[in-house]
């Protein structure tokens, strides 16, 4: 009998932890689900279901992909590698035409600008 391993995985994070199982030698099935995506219908988050004899087996290493996911990753400034960036507040009229969409981010101490 198929049991659910992990619940709302975006897309690349199922098929992640489907190829870190998949190394165990644990076979996994990745299935939709969630509310239904306009138009077609299929779910807009992913699960993935293991046998229940294998459940053991990967729950250590399902814990430590929820661990991970989990965790807030901190934005660096691409320049020094500083954690000390933040949102730009003002930002010129063609870094608002250039990053339209995106947030601009300046570097506390090295004063670059870059897009995340």
């Amino acid at each position: 009998m198929l049991i659910p391993a992990a619940h709302y995985l975006t897309y690349a994070e199922a098929v992640q932890l489907y190829n870190e199982l998949l190394a165990l030698e644990i076979n996994a099935l990745v299935k939709t689900c969630g509310p239904p995506s306009f138009p077609f219908g299929d779910g807009i988050w992913y699960q993935l279901l293991i046998e229940e004899t294998d459940a053991a087996a990967a729950r250590e290493t399902v814990e430590q992909f929820e661990a991970g996911r989990a965790a807030v990753a901190v934005l660096r400034c691409p320049r020094c590698g500083s954690p000390d960036t933040g949102p730009l507040a003002r930002r010129s009229l063609w870094q608002r035409l250039y990053y339209a969409g995106t947030t601009l981010y300046g570097c506390a101490d090295c004063g670059r600008n870059f897009a995340a």
